[in-house]
């Protein structure tokens, strides 16, 4: 864990404290969703680069507030979550955006 989380543990500790993480020992599924939430953000961020934007930023800005509402939030639970991602950006949740967001060297939006 310590390669992964940058923890050390203290000298003299041997017990398995990884256990104590909900996420590990009982709830394992967490960390799935944390990865699903990441897929989602950089589709969403590199839909709303290449669609909405027009190379304005995120923040502040109205156009993304509306964007959101429209298509994501005032549908509810209308459709089920994958659907609700296929309808809003025109594509199914990918990791192709994250790997341009945060793997390919170069790249700090997605979409190309």
């Amino acid at each position: 864990m310590g390669a992964y989380q940058h923890l050390r543990r203290p000298p003299g500790r041997k017990n398995p404290d990884w256990a104590a993480k909900i996420h590990l020992a009982s709830a394992p599924c967490y960390y799935h969703n944390y990865m699903l939430g990441e897929l989602l953000a950089s589709q969403l961020r590199g839909f709303l680069y290449r669609e909405v934007l027009s190379g304005s930023g995120l923040a502040g800005n109205r156009k993304v507030g509306d964007w959101f509402r429209e298509r994501v939030f005032a549908p509810g639970k209308l459709y089920a979550w994958n659907e609700m991602i296929l309808k809003s950006t025109g594509e199914e949740l990918s990791a192709r955006h994250y790997a341009a967001e945060f793997v390919q060297p170069g790249c700090s939006q997605a979409g190309g």
